[in-house]
């Protein structure tokens, strides 16, 4: 697996890069104390996994995740455990805790290694049908939703509520961060909205409609929302 470990704390990125050494499986094919320069590679260069530090002062782990336009698996390394619920949210593969062991940084790698063969050797339609999946934390509950069963998202502060026909599931996370795992067939109405295009069944110049729910155009995203419609 062709891995990159992104840490500006000199010494945390030492002890990633000596653990991979060995194991035969993983090819460090480079390493990052900036993660702004990171970004940047990872979105000219294929890699199959990354070590990414949470809390780094240019820009944290998670703003980076959210930059790329492909995501690799992702293991975290930090040494504040407050960050592990939200890491779950991103679909982060493990959370490894400062200081690392090397049981457990193998433990992780070999999970990432079994995940990765399984997508490979999965048929094609069984694979496009995985990619459609999110998975979402709401408590000590992770639930699995299919992208094209969620109708709208509605923010309410650091939360958003990921609402199917069947159910309505809060997550810990803001709307910015929810429009990441969902698909390009989702826009954003309002601060508070963003909707699945295939479910609108009526736009007005102030509002639109998912069935027997309404949904406010705000005047800011109005322009791009009847452009798309």
């Amino acid at each position: 697996m062709r891995c990159v470990a992104i840490d500006d704390e000199v010494h945390a990125l030492k002890v990633i890069e000596l653990h991979a050494e060995k194991v035969e499986k993983l090819e460090m094919v480079a390493t990052f104390t900036d993660p702004v320069q990171a970004a940047d590679f990872l979105e000219k260069h294929r890699v199959d996994l990354i070590f990414l530090d949470i809390n780094m002062q240019s820009l944290n782990g998670f703003e980076l995740l959210e930059s790329l336009t492909r995501k690799p698996q992702v293991i975290f390394t930090t040494a504040y455990s407050e960050y592990a619920v939200k890491s779950y949210s991103v679909d982060a593969l493990d959370y490894l805790m400062k200081p690392i062991s090397f049981s457990r940084f193998l433990k992780a790698v070999n999970k990432a290694d079994t995940i990765g063969k399984r997508v490979e050797s999965a048929p094609a339609a069984q694979t496009t049908n995985q990619a459609k999946l999110i998975s979402v934390k709401s408590g000590t509950t992770i639930h699995r939703i299919h992208l094209d069963d969620i109708l709208y998202l509605e923010a309410d502060g650091n939360y958003t509520k990921f609402v199917t026909d069947k159910e309505s599931i809060m997550v810990l996370c803001t709307m910015k961060e929810a429009l990441t795992k969902v698909s390009h067939h989702f826009i954003q109405t309002h601060r508070s909205f963003a909707v699945s295009t295939s479910k609108v069944n009526k736009v007005e110049p102030h509002q639109l409609a998912i069935g027997d729910k309404i949904i406010p155009i705000g005047v800011s995203y109005r322009k791009e929302v009847l452009a798309r419609f």
